[in-house]
């Protein structure tokens, strides 16, 4: 990428007794960017993100936002940082306009017109003034994220942000965070243990594992259709199966697999046309031709190892 990183981690290491915890970690994040965070239990998702936003120690290692370190200029560096950790704290016995006001005096030049920039960002027009303890729990998550952009940052961490939602409230998270990375140019950081919603929204996938990252990847790399040698795993929609078997059978040594879906078959993306051109010399209807793509959970198990995810 040819923009400047909004974040840099330089081996970034947190040691708790004589465990490590977060081990060597080093990465960037660009603005506009979307960036998924994944690992198994216990793998320093939530430990490297409490280290971002100046809730845990760093023990070894550098973080810089907008090339200032955390370290040495905390206040100046955490001013472009908006994040949740877990679950927005919120005060439900205040509409949601009064809690944004509250934290609004916390911030340096926000005043109402930003509040109502934000309300609308988050699309809680219709509710702002309604008492939070009336609010869903997709409500309360766009209006944790409305406070989390009021001072304007320039980076949004954001640590199992759909925990607990429905099907709808994911989406509308996952729409609303897809849009403010694109309009807003925000780098957003996400952990989440939902791989579906992960594929979704992210544009790259960090995957970390023993406090290390063991991999990074744009998702379209994770989950393309090809392997290293370029073979493709396809299904054919076809008809006469049996005559198309044959057919197939002739043309490759490897045997397709007949399923409920259709005929599948792993070739190489030059045997590909050159298989439907002897199934329609031999007078078989060719009805589709699918290329099948793993799916992020296949690719993150081959990398994990199969272990459980967090």
């Amino acid at each position: 990428m040819s923009q400047e990183p909004v974040l840099r981690m330089q081996n970034l290491t947190k040691r708790i007794g004589n465990k490590t915890i977060v081990d060597g970690v080093s990465l960037e994040l660009y603005p506009g960017e979307v960036f998924g965070f994944l690992g198994p239990n216990g793998a320093g998702k939530t430990t490297t993100i409490r280290m971002l936003v100046g809730l845990m120690s760093i023990s070894e290692g550098e973080v810089s936002i907008l090339g200032t370190s955390l370290k040495k200029d905390f206040e100046e560096a955490v001013r472009h940082v908006g994040g949740i950790v877990e679950n927005p704290e919120l005060y439900k016995f205040l509409s949601g306009y009064q809690n944004l006001l509250h934290y609004a005096r916390m911030c340096d030049n926000v005043g109402p017109e930003r509040i109502d920039e934000v309300v609308k960002l988050v699309g809680l027009e219709q509710r702002i003034h309604d008492k939070v303890k009336t609010y869903s729990l997709g409500m309360r998550q766009r209006l944790g994220l409305a406070q989390a952009l009021l001072h304007s940052p320039k980076i949004l961490i954001l640590d199992e942000p759909t925990n607990g939602l429905d099907p709808s409230g994911i989406r509308e998270i996952r729409d609303h965070l897809r849009r403010l990375a694109k309009e807003e140019g925000l780098a957003v950081m996400v952990s989440s243990h939902l791989l579906s919603e992960m594929e979704l929204m992210c544009d790259r996938i960090g995957i970390i594992q023993q406090g290390k990252l063991i991999d990074v990847k744009r998702v379209e790399e994770f989950v393309g259709t090809s392997d290293v040698n370029d073979r493709l795993t396809t299904i054919w929609t076809v008809e006469p199966l049996e005559q198309a078997l044959e057919v197939i059978r002739s043309f490759t040594e490897l045997q397709p697999e007949s399923t409920s879906r259709g005929v599948e078959i792993t070739l190489t993306r030059e045997q590909v046309p050159k298989l439907n051109t002897r199934l329609v010399e031999a007078e078989v209807r060719v009805y589709a031709i699918h290329s099948l793509s793993k799916t992020l959970e296949d690719k993150y198990l081959e990398v994990t190892g199969g272990s459980h995810i967090a």
